[in-house]
């Protein structure tokens, strides 16, 4: 799953977009009911109307998943989600300022204890510089909320970040950008994993005479851990634990460098290619992971850390303009995925290697319509994940269907 808001590139993890995660967050600690969404919705358009100085935003979403938990059990649920988006906008002639908020909800039918919400709120301050304003200064800072029902409270976290990026127009056809990006990150009953990261990344774009766009960037990241020892986790429990439940003995830091090279073609009138390849590389190995797998979500900040592996990745996205304001979007992809320190387990939790070590091949169909008026998108996707792994219990095939609804205004 991926993220149906989401804030500028500035304000954004380089790495947001890896993982397939569920939306974040809305309305207070309850769940709504998905009969409770249309009356929402409604309510919330009702808003965007009355307040049309703001910039507001509102999506409802189902989806079926056959494998909510991305696991070799195979649990189905569906999912419906809603989310609201609202901003406020002070401009200049060379400067602006935008206030915002952010906030989801996630409710399972047949995993009810997964239902959570999400909340962000924040501030971002744009300048130009330079004459003929070539440059572009963008800085703000976000917090966020997310809360979950008791059995998943583990979940819970606070998070502070501060960024900032430059934009500059080196020529016509040529555009670079260097961005820095402080984030604290605390979790309400894990004081172990808290943690600060250092991320900063340069980036080139240049547009080419053929209609080709290249895109060669640097990401640099670094994770320190705030607790330096690892005490009273012993997290794990049931059949599927890993290493008695325990997380790894590890030193509070890791660093990561990943390199991106992107090409996109204009291969005909509404018809472009877009080819990404990219390897991240763990510079400093240690990392820490919870050993606790019946039920939870693996891909996510505790449970599949993107600094916890490193390989190669590539990817191609098809983006074919139809008629009538339609958009039709494939996308395929393959990564290699090496776990430093993790070992390997089969079902009944013997380990097998020392590292974990998995090939994930991804395949994507999505087709969006889009009213003008009043600023609808209606949406249908198709995604498929086929994860090969030495470690059997994360050896599985997910398949998730989804049906969108949105307002921008």
């Amino acid at each position: 799953m991926r993220f149906l808001f989401r804030m500028p590139r500035h304000s954004e993890h380089p790495n947001a977009g890896q993982s397939r995660r569920k939306l974040q967050c809305v309305f207070g600690g309850g769940a709504l009911s998905p009969g409770g969404f249309t009356i929402a919705l409604m309510l919330a358009l009702s808003f965007a109307q009355a307040a049309a100085q703001f910039r507001f935003g509102a999506q409802m979403l189902t989806m079926y998943d056959d494998n909510v938990n991305n696991n070799h059990l195979g649990s189905s649920d569906q999912i419906s989600q809603f989310t609201l988006q609202a901003a406020h906008d002070w401009e200049g002639e060379t400067i602006s300022t935008q206030g915002f908020y952010a906030g989801s909800l996630n409710y399972f039918d047949n995993h009810n204890e997964r239902t959570f919400h999400y909340h962000s709120v924040g501030l971002v301050h744009s300048r130009l510089l330079g004459q003929g304003a070539t440059a572009t200064l963008n800085a703000g800072a976000t917090y966020s909320l997310r809360r979950n029902r008791t059995a998943y409270a583990f979940y819970d976290h606070q998070q502070l970040a501060i960024y900032a990026n430059l934009k500059q127009h080196l020529s016509n056809d040529c555009l670079g950008r260097l961005s820095y990006s402080l984030r604290y990150f605390k979790f309400a009953e894990l004081p172990e994993f808290n943690y600060v990261e250092h991320y900063a990344f340069a980036q080139l774009t240049a547009t080419l005479a053929t209609k080709t766009t290249v895109i060669l960037e640097a990401d640099l990241g670094s994770k320190i851990y705030t607790a330096t020892s690892l005490e009273a986790l012993a997290f794990g429990h049931g059949r599927h634990s890993r290493g008695n439940g325990h997380a790894t003995e590890a030193q509070p830091q890791a660093t990561q460098f990943i390199g991106i090279a992107r090409v996109g073609q204009n291969l005909a009138a509404g018809t472009g290619l877009s080819v990404t390849g990219q390897y991240q590389c763990n510079l400093q190995k240690e990392s820490r992971y919870l050993s606790y797998e019946d039920g939870v979500i693996s891909d996510d900040e505790l449970f599949d850390d993107h600094y916890g592996y490193q390989g190669p990745q590539v990817s191609v996205l098809l983006t074919q303009l139809l008629p009538a304001e339609m958009v039709l979007k494939i996308s395929g992809g393959v990564q290699e995925k090496g776990y430093a320190a993790r070992p390997a387990y089969d079902l009944e939790g013997n380990q097998t290697a020392t590292e974990r070590n998995d090939s994930r091949q991804v395949f994507g169909l999505q087709l969006e319509k889009t009213f003008s008026r009043p600023g609808f998108t209606l949406g249908l996707r198709y995604d498929r994940i086929r994860n090969a792994s030495n470690d059997l219990f994360y050896d599985y095939t997910n398949n998730a269907v989804t049906a969108q609804l949105a307002l921008q205004r």
